[in-house]
Order: C-alpha cells, then sequence, then structure tokens
C-alpha cells in the first residue's frame, strides 16, 4: 500500500516536471513576457508622444494590467472546495507531526 502511494506520488512528481519543462522549451513564459515587454514599449513611445504634443498626461492611461473579475459559480465552488481540503490536509499534516515529535520526545527520555 505504501509503495502505491510513493508511486503515485513520484509520478504526479514526474509528470508536473514534465508539464512545466515543455512549457519551458516551447517558450510559454518568454513569450508572455515578451508581450508585456513589447506594450510596455508601446506604451512609453505613446507617454513621449502625449509629452511632446503638450497634452494632459494621466497614468490611468499609460497602464497596462488592468484587474478584472474573471471569477464565477463555478470558480467560486472550486475555491470553497479548495479552502477546505487545504484544511483538511493541514489538520493530517499536523496531526502526524504531532505524533512524529511525540515519538521523537518519548525516544530521547
Amino acid at each position: 500500500m505504501k509503495n502505491k502511494i510513493i508511486l503515485v506520488l513520484f509520478l504526479s512528481l514526474v509528470i508536473f516536471y514534465a508539464i512545466l519543462l515543455i512549457a519551458q522549451k516551447e517558450g510559454y513564459y518568454q513569450n508572455r513576457n515578451e508581450k508585456a515587454k513589447v506594450l510596455t514599449e508601446k506604451q512609453i513611445k505613446e507617454f513621449e508622444q502625449d509629452v511632446k504634443d503638450g497634452k494632459s498626461v494621466d497614468i490611468r492611461k499609460y497602464i497596462l494590467y488592468e484587474d478584472r473579475d474573471y471569477s464565477n459559480n463555478i470558480s467560486h465552488d472550486i475555491y470553497s472546495i479548495s479552502l477546505k481540503l487545504e484544511s483538511i490536509f493541514d489538520s493530517g499534516i499536523k496531526f502526524i507531526f504531532n505524533g512524529v515529535s511525540k515519538s521523537v520526545n518519548d525516544w530521547c527520555k
């Protein structure tokens, strides 16, 4: 039973690593950062042109990223489920470490 759990955890980590490696090799993050850089350069040029033209300059006009709320009922439900799972895992980990701590303390006495 323990071997199956270890195998599943190990395979999960290998798959996760492979996904991250593929994303990095395909240039996903570099492409995303490059787009942000291009947009930033575009915004700087627009700002400089507005200053040259003597237009009023407002920082909100040049902000790159806007906060958008993409949440919906499904995302709220999944978030509440993840919070419940987090508390369950937190309780389990605390229980395990408390048990290990007591065992070590009893062994050291």
